[in-house]
């Protein structure tokens, strides 16, 4: 496995600038197996790795002179509390509650203090000018751009270019070796690594238009969050950072767990529920930084189901490859069990179109056997269990009385379970026949409630009195 703090070394260097720090391939956010694949590339590929971020850079470079900047309904606006979020697809036009920090900005404006949001832009989006519902918010949203200016850009080529030096000099230093040294120069021209720089950038420049006092991140060990904050205190060094802890904190997660010094630290990380405040608590290298738990607006109430009707929900994660571990597994097993009846949901990243030229085993799909196109509520209606690897959905599911199964393909395979603290109404299989006692368990009215409690402390009320506190 490879080691994460080998990484952090360099990160932590005495001569690490933020161009280095934007170096993505240096924070690694956790240890899955398919994380790894670009940690072990071949000398072919990485030369084709090499000619694919050039090619990458030229094109954001040309992309400039087409791209025009998101403008704003009004100038010259003014906001104490900047929030850094994302737009994942095109139905966050239409709606006024942020994806990932929910009505707080709403809540902040009803309070009497200002509030805007920056969104990192994720999607295709060219008609954001559109958006009536963003017009009449009294939330400004400014959406960033793939590309900064062209003048910007070449300078942004020709910094890394010269942070690669003052980088090459840090690893020899450390002594790390020739391969991991042509992985890590390589990666400081990146795409995402300018991404990285780009985003810090653009939100360095909203905080100085609107006066933000605030800066509050999603967190999840990116580098592009990291730098934000360097250069929004490098703006104004009475400015405060917070990061957002908003998805589950795995098992062996590691960016988000480390600290990277003052510079490079938000001042207080808010988390999403009771659980992940007590795991980044128990982290030794977060000891001197505040925690608090905000909240998530991802918390539902607990509607427990009662009937056992003989029905699994699969929930796999947004890749393909992950898709296939859990639809082969159930697959297979309701050709032999007609009995047992499986509703396959799609990542809203992929749909069946997408992923059924990946595997034989769309073809023909068993009578038992039903793709989801509803509610993911209305899913958990009509089942009774619910089998996954690394998706959050699994949380919605305990909490209306689901039992837990989850798929581990073998007994050295590194979690990705969401849900590790569990322990009471859990199942783990790794084949078909465990797959069949794992159905075959029954699940009592106390086991029931002990899944719902940690679904309820796993995502708290979103509590936009505890954020107050903390910004006044």
């Amino acid at each position: 496995m490879l080691d994460p703090s080998l990484f952090d070394k360099i990160l932590l260097h005495k001569d690490v600038k933020p161009c280095i720090v934007a170096n993505t391939y240096l924070h690694i956010l956790d240890q899955r197996r398919e994380l790894f694949e670009k940690y072990n590339l071949s000398a072919k590929e990485r030369i084709l790795q090499s000619i694919r971020f050039k090619l990458v850079i030229l094109v954001r470079v040309f992309q400039t002179i087409f791209y025009k900047k998101y403008s704003t309904k009004q100038k010259n606006i003014k906001s104490n509390v900047l929030f850094v979020s994302h737009l994942t697809n095109s139905q966050q036009l239409f709606q006024d509650h942020d994806a990932y920090f929910g009505d707080l900005p709403n809540q902040l404006i009803q309070s009497g203090m200002s509030a805007s949001i920056a969104l990192i832009n994720h999607v295709k989006a060219n008609n954001l000018h559109r958006s009536r519902v963003w017009k009449d918010s009294k939330v400004q949203r400014f959406v960033l751009n793939l590309s900064l200016g062209f003048l910007s850009e070449i300078k942004l080529y020709f910094s890394q270019r010269k942070s690669k030096k003052r980088l090459n000099s840090i690893l020899k230093e450390l002594k790390i070796d020739k391969i991991e040294t042509k992985n890590i120069l390589n990666n400081q021209f990146s795409a995402n690594t300018f991404a990285a720089l780009r985003i810090a950038k653009q939100v360095t420049d909203i905080a100085e238009k609107t006066g933000a006092k605030f800066i509050i991140t999603t967190y999840e060990g990116h580098a592009w969050e990291r730098l934000v904050y360097y250069y929004a205190r490098k703006l104004n060094p009475s400015i405060k950072c917070f990061g957002y802890q908003h998805a589950a904190v795995f098992e062996n997660q590691h960016a988000i767990k480390r600290s990277l010094g003052s510079l490079y630290n938000p001042d207080i990380i808010l988390t999403s529920g009771k659980i992940s405040k007590s795991i980044l608590n128990e982290c030794k290298l977060l000891r001197n930084l505040k925690i608090v738990c905000l909240g998530s607006p991802k918390y539902i109430n607990p509607n427990v189901i009662t009937d056992k009707v003989d029905c699994c929900l699969v929930v796999p994660e947004g890749t393909v490859k992950e898709c296939l571990y859990l639809f082969e597994l159930s697959y297979f097993y309701a050709i032999q069990n007609q009995n047992q009846n499986f509703i396959w949901r799609f990542h809203p990243l992929l749909s069946f179109e997408k992923i059924k030229k990946f595997s034989a085993i769309f073809k023909k799909l068993p009578k038992n056997i039903s793709l989801s196109n509803g509610d993911f509520d209305e899913d958990v209606q009509k089942s009774d269990s619910v089998l996954y690897r690394g998706s959050t959905a699994v949380i919605n599911a305990i909490n209306a009385g689901l039992r837990p199964i989850y798929y581990q393909q073998s007994i050295d395979e590194i979690s990705i379970d969401p849900i590790y603290q569990l322990i009471k109404g859990k199942e783990f299989v790794s084949n078909q026949k465990q797959l069949k006692l794992a159905f075959n368990e029954d699940i009592d009215s106390e086991t029931r409630q002990s899944l719902q409690d940690f679904a309820q402390d796993f995502y708290s009320p979103l509590d936009v009195q505890v954020l107050k506190q903390v910004i006044i």
